[in-house]
């Protein structure tokens, strides 16, 4: 089955902008209770799914491998008989390693249950013709059964940059969120409310910003890269820059997305958004506390999966930050502002609803520029959707009383408007993106005949692709003409 969306339509006047719009494709069906899947080079599809929310024996707490066409392969390893999977527990995250052709390691995050002992474990396995073998304890944690049930964190990736160690997300264990003093999060001496950093065979890396004695539950908690986070769903790097993003789950006002940067603090659980926790009025304080690149308020969406995009087969959002939601299952296209770093969300705008019921839970970019996005969590039949792009159609208007050429088309540093007009007159020459958002705009005034102008880009806040270049008469509001431009 196939949805096509037509994304968004900015229709000023008699111009029209037809935006990118998508087609999005079940490819996976009948998943039972899926959280996190990874891709193979050869595209087959590793899914984890939680198991049905047992805390004594769990049924269905497994992996499972399905084939670059959605076909189930088979299950790749059961760990049924050692799960909790109530409420946010279970079979959690997965990620491949970096040099998986090679090696055929696949790590697992998961909840750890056997005859009332409890712990959060990550276990690595050896892929051997779809099946997991040789299973070795990457990292155990012990949490003394004080797990509320809900923010566990979960989600694990290697950096680009660093493919010997695993970055991974701990909740607060939704304890004492409302008080400060007592809440785990802003604390160095527990791995809870943190995204923590480990070699990828368990030891713990010297450069780590807490590193004091090498034992990781004593003094510092030496696996803490950065703190303060209440439950941070996922994460992300930028292949570009580098750079780290996740999504934070607010408790009553704000959810969030954050850059984060080697041992920063994100202001949890005195803090929430840009605001002292569960306010909308008073800003944070908190000495030290990092602020959020972006924020959504109430109603909650509960933010998920968040992918960096960068490519060249959706260049409307090659270099922006794509955020999922499970509440209503919307993915959120933000724009990322202050190239190369990408550290600030200029804009924020709604793809679309995949879903129509909910459930978006993990995001990945596939090796032909489109997008995965899961449905997920508590359904026995979730989904992976691929998300691809349709053809940018951009009506251009001509008015006969004024002609406009730009060139050069496509253009890299500057952009020259020759405009030929019957009658002197102010006019506003805007440039637009595909969205109908304002990028640059200059009042100019011309006089009867030709006329030119020209326009500096700005290459360290744009990104490539297609843009507008609308001409617009001040007095009037007309919209005289428009031409698309290719900005490389």
């Amino acid at each position: 089955m196939k949805k096509i969306y037509l994304l968004f339509i900015t229709i000023l006047y008699n111009f029209c902008i037809t935006a990118q719009s998508y087609n999005s494709t079940t490819l996976v069906s009948g998943l039972q209770y899926p959280v996190a899947f990874d891709v193979a080079p050869d595209g087959r599809f590793f899914i984890t799914e939680k198991g049905d929310g047992s805390n004594t024996v769990s049924q269905k707490s497994r992996i499972r491998v399905y084939s670059n066409t959605g076909s189930l392969i088979g299950v790749f390893y059961d760990l049924s008989d050692s799960t909790n999977s109530d409420f946010e527990r279970g079979v959690l995250g997965i990620s491949l390693d970096p040099d998986f052709t090679t090696n055929h390691y696949v790590y697992v995050y998961y909840n750890h249950l056997y005859n009332g002992d409890e712990r959060i474990r990550i276990v690595r396995f050896t892929e051997a013709s779809n099946i997991g073998t040789n299973p070795v304890l990457i990292f155990d944690l012990d949490v003394a059964n004080n797990i509320a049930g809900n923010h566990v964190g979960g989600n694990l990736h290697f950096r680009p940059s660093q493919p010997n160690h695993i970055y991974f997300t701990i909740g607060d264990l939704a304890y004492q969120q409302s008080n400060p003093t007592l809440n785990y999060a802003n604390k160095l001496t527990n791995p809870y409310g943190k995204i923590l950093r480990i070699n990828k065979n368990g030891t713990v890396p010297t450069d780590n910003p807490y590193y004091d004695n090498g034992d990781p539950l004593t003094t510092n908690c030496d696996w803490i890269w950065s703190y303060g986070h209440r439950n941070a769903f996922d994460f992300c790097f930028s292949p570009v820059s580098d750079s780290m993003y996740c999504s934070e789950n607010g408790l009553n006002k704000w959810d969030e997305a954050n850059l984060i940067t080697k041992g920063s603090f994100y202001g949890w659980a005195s803090c929430e958004g840009n605001y002292v926790n569960n306010s909308t009025t008073v800003l944070c304080s908190t000495p030290g506390a990092v602020a959020p690149i972006t924020t959504w308020g109430v109603p909650l969406p509960s933010v998920t999966g968040i992918l960096y995009y960068s490519g060249t087969t959706w260049n409307a959002l090659n270099n922006h930050l794509l955020v999922a939601e499970n509440n209503n299952g919307i993915l959120y296209d933000c724009t990322l502002g202050n190239a190369p770093a990408y550290n600030t969300v200029t804009g924020m705008v709604q793809i679309g609803d995949l879903t129509a019921s909910g459930g978006l839970t993990t995001l990945k970019q596939s090796a032909d520029g489109c997008i995965f996005a899961m449905k997920g969590g508590y359904t026995t039949n979730g989904l992976i959707y691929k998300v691809c792009p349709l053809s940018i159609g951009v009506h251009e208007l001509i008015s006969p009383s004024i002609e406009m050429i730009v060139f050069p088309n496509p253009a890299k540093n500057y952009i020259t408007v020759e405009m030929t007009i019957s009658e002197e007159r102010e006019i506003e020459l805007q440039l637009t993106d595909i969205y109908g958002r304002s990028i640059r705009s200059e009042l100019v005034n011309i006089k009867t005949g030709k006329n030119t102008h020209t326009i500096e880009l700005d290459q360290q806040n744009m990104a490539k692709g297609i843009y507008v270049m609308q001409l617009k008469d001040i007095s009037s509001k007309q919209l005289l003409s428009s031409k698309k431009i290719v900005i490389e």
